[in-house]
């Protein structure tokens, strides 16, 4: 069965998250965010961007495609927000 997402509307602003848990590697988040690896990383220290999560091995990190998002849509917000001051 299908996992169904529900997009923003005029009645409901918010995103509802996925239903599927999905991890996404640091080249994808890159690629998604436009920030760099240092970016992402100097952000993380600040507690701007979403904490990275250790896979197995301890090595690999990840992070919450979910968190991503969320992060993505709070810049936006924070845009918009800022352009009607």
């Amino acid at each position: 069965m299908a996992a169904i997402t529900q997009h923003p509307t005029a009645k409901n602003e918010t995103f509802t998250q996925p239903s599927t848990i999905r991890f996404i590697r640091k080249k994808e988040v890159m690629s998604r965010t436009g920030l760099t690896s240092s970016g992402i990383y100097d952000l993380m220290s600040r507690s701007l961007f979403p904490k990275s999560i250790k896979l197995a091995g301890g090595k690999a990190v990840a992070w919450l495609e979910s968190d991503i998002l969320q992060w993505q849509q709070q810049c936006l917000a924070n845009q918009v927000q800022g352009a009607k001051q």
